[in-house]
C-alpha cells in the first residue's frame, strides 16, 4: 500500500509523472483508435488523468515543506487513477473480439499449397523455426551501406563475382535451410499467394488468408523481404557490408539504366574476368525484351504480336509520365502505398469479401514483371517466372525490381507539393494504429525466425542503409509535364458534353468490355466533411481523385486498363503522355494460361474464388487543372481504355461506383 511506504517527496513527484506518462501513451493510443475507446471509457480516463494533474499542481503549489501532508492524498488519488485505467483495459479487450485489430502476418501454424494451372500446385510452405522467435531490432548503425544502381555495376569485377558468389552458396544450402536460395522465393509465393492465415496479436488465427498486396502492407512488408534477403547474402560472403543493385528502371538520363540489367544476364562478349552465372542460369525472362530493349512502363501486349515499336523518344516520355503520375502525383500515403488492412480483411472473395486498394507504388511496380516474364508465351503456361507472383521470387532480378520501388519509396518522402492546391502539403505515412503495429515474420542470416513490425520499417537510414544519389535523373520525371498538354475537349469538340455519356449506376454491374468505355462523373467542391480520416487540416491541402469501387478482377486473368479524364474518345492509341491521362492499373494473373483451365476443375459452388475485388483510385486535381477545369461545379467524364490479352476479348470486368473523393 502506498500510504505505508517511506517515500520521500521526490519520489511521490515522479511516480505521479511516471504514471501520468503511462496514462497519456494509453490515452492517446485509444483516442486514435476510435473503434476501441467509447464515450465511457473516454471519461474514466480523462477523469483519471485530470485526478493525476490536479494532485501534481497542487503539490507543485504549495511547496516542498508542505508535500509531506498530501501523500496519502495523492496516493488515494494514484491508486484511483490505476484502478480506473485497468477497468479501460479490461473494457479494451472485451471489445477486442468484436473489432479489427492489426494483422500479425506469420508463416508459423497452418499453411496450404497454392494452386496453378491443370491441377498443379506449388507447395512453398516454409519451414518451422528451430527456435522461439525474436523481436526485431534496428540495428546499430554507424556507417550507411549504399545501394548502387545496377547499371553501374555491370563492369565492377569485384562486386560482380562477389554478389554471384553470394547466389552460388544461397543456392547451395539444403532446402530445408530458411536461408536457402528456394525458401527465399517461397517466402514471396507464400505470402503473396495467400498461403498461411492472418492472426491476431495474440497469436490466434483469423478466418482469413494472408495477402501482403493490394494494401499499405504492400511496401513495409517488400522493404523487409529485401532487407533479410541482403543480410543472408552478406553474411554467405562475411561481408557486412554488401547491398543488393538496384534496377534503376525509372532513370530516362543514363544510356542502359532502362535495359534489363546486364549483371543479370551472360556477358556477349563473354568477360573472362566475370562470373555471373548464378545471376541468370535457370531464370526464365522473356528473349524478346533483352537490351538494347528498354522497359517501358506502358507496355501494351497488343504491340507483341503486331509488330509496333515506339520509338526511344515516345517511350523516354511515356516513362517519365507514368512515374510522375505514379509517384509524385501521389500525395497522401493512401494514394501511393494503398488502402488499409487489418484483422477484419479477407481477400479470398469468399462471403463477405474485404475490397483490397493497392497504392500508386504497387501499381507501377506491376508492369516489370509481365514485361521480363514470360507473360505471353503459350510454352509458359506458368508466366514465369517474373511474370508471376508464385514464381517471381526466383529470379534475382526480382530482388533488384524491389530494391528500386524501396527507392523510389525513400525519394517520395521528400518530394515537395505541387498537387493540393494549397500546394503545402506534407507526405508521410500512415500514423493508424493498425498500420504501425502490423507484424510480419522473416526468416534472418543466423536463421532466426524475426518479428518486424511496420513501425520499424519506415525509415531506411534506421535499418543502416542508403540509396547512391540519383537526383539528377529523379528530376526528369519530378519535372516532367506532359508534352501533349491540351485544353479540354469541351473546347476542341464542341459537339461533346458530359451529358452525352451515361453516370455510373451506383451498386450496379457496371461493365468493362474490351473496348473503350466513357462515363459521366459530377463533381463538387470539397468542404469540412471530407478531412475526416486524412492527414490534413485544411481543405487546400486535398488530394482529389477518381475512385472504381469494388472492381471485380478475375484472379486468373491479366488485366490491364488507362484511364483519361475529359477526354471520351481516349482508345488504345491514346497517347498516356497527355495532360488528360491519370493512370493505369494492371492485375497480373496467378499463374494459369486462362480461366477456362481452372473453372473446368473447380465447382460452380467455388467459383469466387476466382475473383478479386479491388478499389482503384486515380489522382486527378492536378490534371484538371492542366486542362483547365478549375471549377469544381464542372462535371466531367472518365474514360476506361482496356488492354486486354489475345483471347480475352469476350471477358467482362464490372465494379460497383466511380466516384469523386478527396484524401
Amino acid at each position: 500500500m502506498l500510504q505505508n511506504r517511506d517515500l520521500s517527496p521526490v519520489r511521490i513527484l515522479n511516480f505521479q509523472h511516471v504514471l501520468y506518462s503511462q496514462l497519456e501513451v494509453r490515452f492517446t493510443w485509444w483516442m486514435h483508435d476510435s473503434r476501441i475507446l467509447n464515450h465511457l471509457q473516454f471519461h474514466l480516463l480523462a477523469t483519471s488523468i485530470s485526478s493525476v494533474q490536479m494532485g501534481e499542481s497542487s503539490l507543485q503549489e504549495q511547496g516542498s515543506g508542505r508535500i509531506s501532508a498530501h501523500v496519502l492524498q495523492t496516493g488515494r488519488k494514484l491508486k484511483w487513477a490505476s484502478y480506473l485505467c485497468s477497468m479501460v483495459i479490461v473494457l479494451q479487450y472485451l471489445m477486442q473480439s468484436a473489432d479489427a485489430d492489426p494483422v500479425l502476418g506469420t508463416s508459423r501454424g497452418y499453411c496450404r499449397p497454392v494452386s496453378i494451372a491443370n491441377n498443379k500446385t506449388e507447395d512453398c510452405c516454409l519451414p518451422a523455426p528451430t527456435r522461439d522467435p525474436i523481436r526485431f531490432q534496428l540495428p546499430n548503425v554507424q556507417k550507411l551501406r549504399v545501394r548502387r544502381p545496377a547499371h553501374e555495376l555491370a563492369n565492377d569485377v569485384e562486386y560482380v563475382n562477389k554478389y554471384n558468389l553470394a547466389y552460388a552458396r544461397m543456392k547451395a544450402l539444403p532446402d530445408d535451410d530458411p536461408r536457402s536460395f528456394l525458401r527465399q522465393w517461397h517466402i514471396h509465393c507464400s505470402f503473396c499467394r495467400e498461403a498461411f492465415l492472418s492472426r491476431y496479436l495474440n497469436g490466434t488465427a483469423t478466418p482469413y488468408t494472408l495477402q501482403v498486396h493490394y494494401s499499405w502492407t504492400f511496401l513495409p512488408w517488400h522493404r523487409m523481404l529485401i532487407y533479410f534477403h541482403e543480410r543472408i547474402l552478406g553474411s554467405l560472403i562475411n561481408d557486412p557490408e554488401f547491398t543488393l543493385p538496384f534496377w534503376n528502371w525509372d532513370n530516362q538520363l543514363d544510356e542502359g539504366a532502362g535495359q534489363m540489367p546486364q549483371i543479370f544476364l551472360p556477358y556477349n562478349p563473354p568477360n573472362p574476368a566475370i562470373n555471373n552465372s548464378f545471376l541468370h542460369e535457370g531464370a526464365v525472362r522473356n528473349p524478346n525484351h533483352l537490351p538494347p530493349k528498354v522497359l517501358p512502363l506502358n507496355f501494351k501486349i497488343s504491340d507483341e504480336s503486331t509488330g509496333k515499336t515506339s520509338t526511344p523518344e515516345e517511350i523516354k516520355d511515356a516513362n517519365l509520365c507514368l512515374v510522375w503520375n505514379m509517384v509524385y502525383n501521389k500525395v497522401s500515403a493512401q494514394e501511393y502505398l494503398g488502402g488499409k488492412y487489418n484483422t477484419s480483411a479477407n481477400f479470398a472473395s469468399v462471403g463477405a469479401p474485404t475490397v483490397g486498394e493497392p497504392g500508386g507504388s504497387e501499381n507501377l511496380h506491376d508492369t516489370a514483371h509481365e514485361w521480363v516474364g514470360m507473360l505471353n508465351n503459350d510454352n509458359y503456361p506458368d508466366y514465369e517466372d517474373m511474370g508471376v507472383f508464385t514464381y517471381s521470387g526466383r529470379d534475382p532480378v526480382f530482388y533488384s525490381h524491389h530494391t528500386n520501388i524501396d527507392r523510389l519509396w525513400d525519394v517520395w518522402q521528400t518530394l515537395p507539393d505541387e498537387v493540393t492546391e494549397d500546394g503545402t502539403r506534407t507526405r508521410k505515412e500512415f500514423d493508424d494504429v493498425d498500420f504501425l503495429e502490423t507484424e510480419f515474420t522473416f526468416f534472418d542470416e543466423n536463421q532466426d525466425m524475426v518479428r518486424v513490425k511496420v513501425k520499424d520499417t519506415l525509415s531506411s537510414a534506421k535499418l543502416g542503409y542508403t540509396y547512391q544519389d540519383m537526383s539528377a535523373a529523379d528530376k526528369l520525371w519530378i519535372d516532367h509535364k506532359p508534352k501533349a498538354s491540351t485544353p479540354s475537349f469541351r473546347t476542341t469538340q464542341l459537339s461533346y458534353t458530359p451529358n452525352d455519356y451515361p453516370e455510373v449506376v451506383p451498386n450496379a454491374n457496371n461493365t468493362i468490355g474490351s473496348t473503350p468505355v466513357c462515363f459521366k462523373l459530377k463533381r463538387r467542391a470539397p468542404n469540412r466533411d471530407d478531412l475526416k480520416g486524412t492527414q490534413v487540416k485544411h481543405i487546400g491541402e486535398l488530394s482529389e481523385g477518381v475512385l472504381m469501387e469494388k472492381v471485380k478482377v478475375p484472379e486468373m486473368m491479366y488485366v490491364r486498363f488507362d484511364v483519361f479524364v475529359d477526354f471520351p474518345t481516349a482508345d488504345i492509341e491514346t497517347d498516356v503522355d497527355k495532360s488528360d491521362y491519370v493512370g493505369t492499373f494492371t492485375h497480373l494473373p496467378s499463374g494459369v494460361m486462362n480461366m477456362e483451365s481452372v473453372i473446368s476443375q473447380i465447382s460452380a459452388a467455388d467459383d469466387d474464388v476466382l475473383y478479386r475485388e479491388l478499389n482503384i483510385r486515380f489522382s486527378t486535381g492536378i490534371a484538371l487543372r492542366r486542362l483547365g477545369i478549375k471549377d469544381y461545379s464542372t462535371d466531367i467524364t472518365v474514360t476506361i481504355v482496356p488492354r486486354f490479352r489475345a483471347g480475352d476479348e469476350d471477358k467482362t470486368i464490372t465494379f460497383a461506383n466511380l466516384k469523386q473523393e478527396f484524401l
